[in-house]
C-alpha cells in the first residue's frame, strides 16, 4: 500500500493540504496510513473542491462549500475510524470546536455514530446505528466502503454503505431541522473534511471527495430543499374517507407532526387524504389509451381525463351514489393506515365493482391489494435511519395505532370520484370537461392535436 502523499499539486492557494487527493497520474489507490491515538489529518478544502478531488468516488465536485460535502472512503480496518466536518484545518481534539464527527466502529465496533464535538458534547452522540453493514469488517481481508455527508441546504447528515450514497443506502441519517438546540447554524459554515485514527493506527483509502448527492426517497415527484412537491400527472377512482374518520386520519397526522421525526416527513393535505382504490393512469401509462404504436406523449392529458370520464360515466360514475364500502381499521405505520372489509359480503362487492371499473376503462388497477385499501397521511422524505429515530417512530406508530383500534370502528365509504393528480399527493375531483386553471398538457406543446379516441 502507497503511504499518503505529503505534497502535491498546488491550487490557487499555491498549496495543498497534507494527505489531499493525489495530482492526476499519481497512484490511483490513495491510502492515508494514521498513527493511533487520534490523530488527524486534513484531506480536503470544500471551497477549492476540484474534479481532481472526487476521483474514483461519482461525486460531482460543482456544489461543494461551506456546509456542502460528501466523502468516500474503503477500508479493511479493524479498529475505530473518524470522519470529521469542521470550519479549521485545524485539529479539533479537546478543542471545543463544534465539528460534525462521524465515527465507525465505536465501543469495540458496536455502533457507528455522529454528532457533534471531538469528543461529543456531554460525551454522547445525537444518533448511532447498528447496522452490520455500517461497522467495520470482522475479516481483515474483506474491505468496505461507507459515505457520509453532510448537507445544509436540507440541513441532512447521514453516512452509509457502499460507494454511491443514495436513500437506500442510508444506515444513519440526521436531519437538523428541530427545535433541538442550533444544530443547522453550527454546521452552516463547515468546510473542511479531515480524518483521524482512534486509540489504534488506521489504513483508510480515499476513494474521492465531492458534492453531497440527494439521499431524498420521493425523488422527482418532491423538492426537499423548497420542501414542495412536483408536478406529476395521474388520474385514479377514490373514496373520500367520512368526516369523523378524516378528523382521526388529522389526528395521526399531528401526533407524527409532534414527535422528533416530524422532519423526516411531509404531511399530505388534509383535503388530499383519501382511498385510492382504483390507479388508472400516470405519467408511464398514457399509451393504454391508444392503440398500439401510437405515441402517448403526443396526446395532451386534458384529452386523457376527458376520455377516462367518458369511459367510466355510463356505469361506475352514475351508480357512485349507491357504491358502499364498509370498512374496519386493520393496522397503521408511520405514513398509513391499512383497512379491511367487515366481511366476506363487503369483499365480494369489492372485486365485482374492480372488475366493473377495468371492463369499463379498459385500463388495468396499477394498485396492488394493500395499497387499494391503504390511506397514506404522510410521505418519508429522508430515511429514518438510525437507533433512536427507529425508536421514535415504534413509538409513533404504537399511539396511533391505539387511537385507530380506539376510535375507528367502522367506515362507510361510498359515492366513488374520478380524480386527477397533479402531484403524486394532490387530487382535485374530475366531472369532465377540463379543469380550470390548471397546466394539464404535457411538455410537448407543440405536437400534433390529441386525437379522437
Amino acid at each position: 500500500r502507497a503511504a499518503a502523499p505529503q505534497g502535491g499539486v498546488g491550487r490557487k492557494s499555491g498549496r495543498r493540504l497534507e494527505g489531499e487527493m493525489p495530482a492526476t497520474g499519481a497512484d490511483e489507490w490513495h491510502w492515508v496510513n494514521l498513527p493511533g491515538g487520534n490523530v488527524e489529518q486534513p484531506l480536503v478544502d470544500l471551497c477549492e473542491c476540484t474534479e481532481q478531488d472526487a476521483w474514483h468516488s461519482g461525486l460531482a465536485h460543482e456544489g461543494c462549500g461551506p456546509g456542502r460535502g460528501c466523502i468516500v472512503v474503503q477500508t479493511n480496518a479493524t479498529s475505530s475510524f473518524h470522519v470529521i466536518f469542521s470550519h479549521t484545518a485545524a485539529p479539533s481534539r479537546n478543542t471545543q470546536e463544534p465539528v460534525l464527527r462521524f465515527v465507525v466502529g465505536k465501543r469495540r465496533n458496536s455502533m457507528t455514530s455522529v454528532g457533534l464535538g471531538n469528543p461529543y458534547l456531554k460525551k454522547e452522540p445525537i444518533e448511532t446505528t447498528k447496522s452490520a453493514d455500517a461497522l467495520l469488517t470482522s475479516d481483515p481481508e474483506k474491505s468496505r466502503t461507507f459515505w457520509f455527508l453532510y448537507d445544509k441546504s436540507v440541513g441532512v447528515a447521514a453516512m452509509g454503505c457502499q460507494g454511491a450514497p443514495q436513500a437506500d443506502l442510508c444506515r444513519l441519517v440526521c436531519r437538523f431541522r428541530d427545535t433541538i438546540g442550533f444544530r443547522a447554524e453550527v454546521c452552516e459554515g463547515l468546510r473542511y473534511i479531515s480524518l483521524s485514527s482512534g486509540k489504534r493506527p488506521v489504513s483508510l483509502r480515499i476513494v474521492g471527495a465531492g458534492a453531497p448527492p440527494d439521499v431524498s426517497i420521493p425523488r422527482f415527484r418532491f423538492d426537499p430543499v423548497a420542501w414542495q412537491q412536483l408536478p406529476w400527472q395521474g388520474a385514479s377512482v377514490v373514496f373520500q374517507p367520512p368526516a369523523h374518520h378524516r378528523q382521526l386520519l388529522e389526528r395521526a397526522q399531528q401526533i407524527l407532526a409532534n414527535s422528533p421525526i416530524a422532519p423526516f416527513y411531509c404531511l399530505v393535505e388534509p383535503r388530499c387524504l383519501c382511498l385510492n382504490v382504483y390507479r388508472l393512469l400516470d405519467p408511464h401509462r398514457r399509451g393504454e389509451l391508444l392503440d398500439p404504436g401510437e405515441d402517448g406523449e403526443s396526446v395532451s392529458w386534458d384529452a386523457c381525463y376527458e376520455e377516462v370520464h367518458r369511459r367510466l360515466e355510463p356505469l361506475v360514475l352514475r351508480s357512485a351514489p349507491w357504491t358502499y364500502w364498509p370498512l374496519r381499521f386493520d393496522r397503521a405505520d408511520a405514513t398509513t393506515v391499512t383497512l379491511a372489509p367487515t366481511g366476506l359480503g363487503c369483499k365480494s362487492s369489492m372485486d365485482e365493482w374492480s372488475r366493473q371499473v377495468q371492463a369499463s376503462s379498459g385500463l388495468r388497477n396499477s394498485a396492488t391489494n394493500r395499497e387499494v385499501l391503504t390511506i397514506v397521511f404522510a410521505f418519508e422524505v429522508f430515511p429514518v435511519e438510525g437507533e433512536n429515530a427507529a425508536q421514535v417512530r415504534r413509538d409513533v406508530v404504537r399511539e396511533i395505532t391505539a387511537l385507530l383500534e380506539k376510535e375507528w370502528g367502522t367506515a362507510e365509504f361510498r359515492s366513488p370520484e374520478l380524480a386527477v393528480w397533479q402531484a403524486h399527493t394532490d387530487f382535485v375531483p374530475y366531472t369532465g370537461g377540463g379543469l380550470d386553471g390548471g397546466e394539464l398538457t404535457t411538455k410537448h406543446t407543440t405536437a400534433a392535436a390529441a386525437p379522437t379516441f
